[in-house]
């Protein structure tokens, strides 16, 4: 695997683990970067899911009936990465017992008291112990690859299009003052339009799936077809978002698209994170991760694309991947030039 790719499953890895755990699960540290350790079996246990639940899937499906070379691997990778579930919230569990939080918001050692996602998980009472490390796998899964993925797209547009590169650096200087200046929730949401911009046209040249599937619990006509009760559907909606009748332009990147609309998006036109009750259920947490990356990329680096003429494709596996390396250069920027 490319090291840029490598770089980014292990910060969504640490960013992931943080967020939902409250956790520091760091890639980047030396024992972290050993083949045993508990990161780089994630990211393995991640990409064999991500790569073989599609060919598990489709055609013959023999693991029905033995258990198949690959569907052994599928299985091992989904039990490790509930083990890892298991563990940290049990962790959290642990945690409680020994510093409960007071009701001031503090724990009783006089430490501040951080709520993840599954602290609150926990102290939801209609969610048991199972539900909770259900999530708890459900994220890591969805926490680690789709994020990383996502971000290598967005790091691709972002470094051949010197124009959008400049209007995000702009908004990045603006929101934060220093490399360091913290970025509020609030902030994302309403100080950063370009930005979010940038993130919607990244997701619609390069949504994570190509579609949404369901399988269809009436029978359907669809354009002129009979389709059957129990048929698995799968909607195209990769294709739909570069076609012309939808979008001006619709094979260039072009953020401002989404600035300044004439004519409405239809709803179910781009769905990167799916919809209904089979959503993505990371889908804030990748959001707000994307946009701190980028703001927080543009604040500080300069990126080049090094990686030729030749576009980027996809490699759909269960996901789609970049289909080429992610080759970039990054130049810290001058922090007097800011001040300007």
């Amino acid at each position: 695997m490319h090291p840029t790719l490598l770089r980014l499953i292990a910060t969504s890895i640490l960013v992931t683990c943080l967020m939902t755990f409250d956790e520091r699960l760091n890639g980047f540290s030396p024992d972290e970067q050993l083949p045993n350790s508990r990161s780089t079996k994630l990211m393995r246990a991640a990409e064999t899911t991500n790569s073989i639940i599609l060919p598990t899937d489709q055609g013959l499906q023999l693991w029905r009936h033995f258990e198949t070379p690959k569907y052994r691997r599928l299985r091992k990778a989904q039990e490790y990465m509930e083990s890892v579930a298991i563990d940290l919230v049990s962790q959290k569990l642990a945690y409680f017992k020994e510093s409960k939080p007071n009701g001031n918001g503090d724990n009783y050692d006089g430490t501040m008291s951080r709520s993840s996602l599954i602290e609150e998980y926990l102290k939801n009472p209609n969610l048991d112990l199972c539900d909770v490390v259900g999530m708890a796998a459900d994220l890591l899964l969805a926490g680690i690859d789709t994020t990383s993925y996502t971000t290598a797209f967005a790091v691709y547009h972002i470094a051949r299009n010197a124009e959008v590169q400049a209007k995000l650096k702009a908004e990045a200087c603006r929101v934060l003052a220093t490399p360091n200046t913290p970025l509020s929730a609030d902030a994302l949401r309403a100080e950063v339009p370009y930005t979010r911009a940038v993130l919607k046209e990244v997701l619609r040249l390069n949504p994570i799936s190509v579609g949404v599937g369901r399988i269809l619990n009436r029978d359907l006509v669809l354009s002129g077809y009979h389709v059957p009760k129990g048929t698995v559907v799968v909607t195209q909606n990769m294709i739909s978002c570069r076609l012309e009748k939808y979008f001006p332009d619709a094979q260039d990147f072009k953020p401002e698209r989404w600035l300044h609309r004439n004519q409405a998006v239809h709803p179910y036109l781009v769905l990167p994170f799916g919809h209904g009750m089979r959503a993505c259920i990371a889908r804030r947490m990748a959001e707000q991760i994307l946009l701190v990356f980028m703001l927080r990329l543009l604040r500080n680096f300069e990126v080049t694309w090094m990686g030729g003429e030749e576009k980027m494709g996809v490699r759909t596996l269960l996901i789609n991947k970049p289909s080429r390396p992610v080759s970039i250069q990054l130049k810290r920027r001058d922090e007097s030039s800011h001040e300007n």
